[in-house]
C-alpha cells in the first residue's frame, strides 16, 4: 500500500502508464486535495483522473487527521496557501494507514516522508521498478515521455537508473540535459 501526491499520477500519465503501477502495489490512497488538484488541472489530467476512478487499484482516502496535515504545512518555510497540501496529506495519511510508502515526485514531500520514517519514491522509480520486474522492456520511451508532457524530473536520476540497464557505450541514447 502507497499514497501518492499529485505529480507521480501525472508523471505516470504523461509516460502512459497509469494502469502498470498494479504491478507493483496492490493499494494506492488518493488523498482528497490530490483529488482536488488533479481535477482543477482539467483537462490535461482527464487520464489521470479517469484511472483514479476507474482502477480499482486506486482508493480515495478522506480519513486522516486534518490538524496533523495543518501542522505539517506550518513547517514550511514558505507558507504559501493552496500549495503543497497534497504532499501532506499523503505523508500523514501514510502514518495513520499503515502505508508502506509515499508516491511523490516533490523535494518537500520527499524530505516529510523521510522525517515520517516513510520510503518515498517517485515516478522515475516506478518506470524503473516497472523494468526490473520485466513488465518494461525499455526505460527511455517513458522518461521521454515525462519530459515531453512537460514534466520536471531530475535529468541525473533518470540517466542513472536509465544506465542500469543500458550495458553498450552509446552515449547518444542518454535522456537530454
Amino acid at each position: 500500500t502507497a499514497t501518492t501526491d499529485t505529480s507521480v499520477l501525472v508523471s505516470l500519465q504523461s509516460a502512459e502508464l497509469r494502469g502498470a503501477i498494479s504491478v507493483l502495489f496492490n493499494r494506492i490512497l488518493v488523498p482528497t486535495k490530490v483529488r482536488e488538484e488533479l481535477r482543477e488541472g482539467g483537462e490535461k489530467n482527464r487520464a489521470a483522473m479517469a484511472a483514479i476512478t476507474d482502477l480499482a487499484l486506486f482508493e480515495h482516502c478522506d480519513n486522516y487527521d486534518r490538524q496533523l496535515v495543518k501542522l505539517l504545512l506550518d513547517t514550511r518555510k514558505h507558507l504559501r496557501q493552496g500549495r503543497d497540501e497534497g504532499e501532506a496529506e499523503a505523508v500523514i495519511q501514510a502514518t495513520q494507514q499503515s502505508a508502506g510508502m509515499v508516491l511523490s515526485d516533490d523535494p518537500l514531500g520527499r524530505e516529510w516522508a523521510k522525517r515520517h520514517a516513510l520510503d518515498c519514491h517517485g515516478a522515475i522509480w516506478i518506470c524503473h521498478e516497472l523494468r526490473r520486474t520485466g513488465y518494461l522492456n525499455e526505460l527511455r520511451p517513458h522518461y521521454v515521455r515525462m519530459i515531453s508532457g512537460g514534466r520536471r524530473q531530475p535529468l541525473a536520476e533518470m540517466n542513472a537508473f536509465f544506465g542500469r540497464f543500458w550495458r553498450t557505450a552509446n552515449h547518444s541514447r542518454r535522456i537530454p540535459r
